[in-house]
Order: structure tokens, then C-alpha cells, then sequence
């Protein structure tokens, strides 16, 4: 029963790691029996002449806990990769709920995204090119498209956000 107790009294809050320490805190905060949340998103890059995904941190250097009030922080900072609570005035900063569930929903949805093909016809949301229909050309970097619109009977090569399109 006081386990139920000190779950209901938990709440998030954030640390910071130690440089490229983030997977090593996070694994070593797990193993001691506390939640962590460390939101990433998949990304690909051309490496090699091949293309490759691989997961990146959304927050480099740094991790969510999720922890009671009660519990032994000296422990924390002790945990190999943690470098110290983010918090204001001595005290610990928590981070609300929601924050954290609305990261957890958009940290799935980035990796939900529509891929498109090289020759695919995309329509355009919104911005200046709205509700225009393009021809998909590449991707160009990670959140941008390059697409070729047809304006006066020619074809205009146009980058626009991933986001502002969909097939």
C-alpha cells in the first residue's frame, strides 16, 4: 500500500545527463527502478553513399524521471550519467503530466510519418503553395521536401516542410 501511495505521489522531473551520457543514465536510472523517459525520433542520413536511419535524441544531455517527492534523490546523482536535477532555486523543477504525454504521442506520430516516393503525387496543406498539387522529387534534409510544382506550364522545383504535405 505505501507503494501505491508513493505512485500517486510521483511526479516528472528532468536531468541533465553528462556529455553522450544519455542511454547510460537512462539504463543505469532503470535498473535502480525508476521510470525514464527519454524521447527520441528516427532520423536518416546518407552515410557511406547508403541511406541509414538511426534513433536521435529530441533533448540531447538530457532525461525524464518520473519519481516521488519522498524518495532518496541522493541516489540520483550518484547514477552513473547523471549529472544533476534541473530545478530552480536548489529545488527540483517538475515537468506536468501532459507535457510528457504529449511528447510521448508526437515522439510516436515523427516515427508514423508518410514517406514518400521519388515520383509520388503530394498535395500541399498549407503555406504559399496551398492546396496545390506537386510531384515529389527527394527529401531534403530532415523535415523538408523537394517537390515540382507545376506553375505557367513549367515545372518549379520548391522545398517545402514535411509537415505541409500529404499524398
Amino acid at each position: 500500500m505505501n507503494n501505491q501511495m508513493e505512485l500517486m505521489d510521483a511526479a516528472w522531473y528532468l536531468l541533465q545527463c553528462k556529455p553522450r551520457q544519455d542511454a547510460r543514465a537512462n539504463e543505469h536510472l532503470n535498473r535502480q527502478g525508476f521510470e525514464c523517459f527519454h524521447p527520441t525520433m528516427q532520423t536518416e542520413s546518407i552515410r557511406g553513399g547508403k541511406m541509414t536511419t538511426h534513433s536521435q535524441a529530441l533533448f540531447p544531455g538530457y532525461l525524464f524521471i518520473r519519481i516521488p517527492a519522498t524518495a532518496n534523490w541522493t541516489t540520483l546523482h550518484s547514477t552513473r550519467g547523471v549529472s544533476r536535477v534541473v530545478g530552480f532555486a536548489g529545488q527540483p523543477c517538475k515537468v506536468a503530466d501532459h507535457l510528457i504525454e504529449h511528447l510521448r504521442r508526437r515522439c510516436e506520430s515523427i516515427g508514423t510519418q508518410v514517406r514518400f516516393s521519388p515520383g509520388d503525387t503530394v498535395h500541399i496543406k498549407v503555406g504559399p503553395y496551398a492546396e496545390l498539387d506537386a510531384i515529389f522529387v527527394a527529401m531534403d534534409g530532415e523535415e523538408r521536401v523537394m517537390l515540382l510544382l507545376n506553375v505557367l506550364n513549367r515545372q518549379q522545383p520548391v522545398r517545402v516542410p514535411l509537415t505541409h504535405c500529404r499524398a
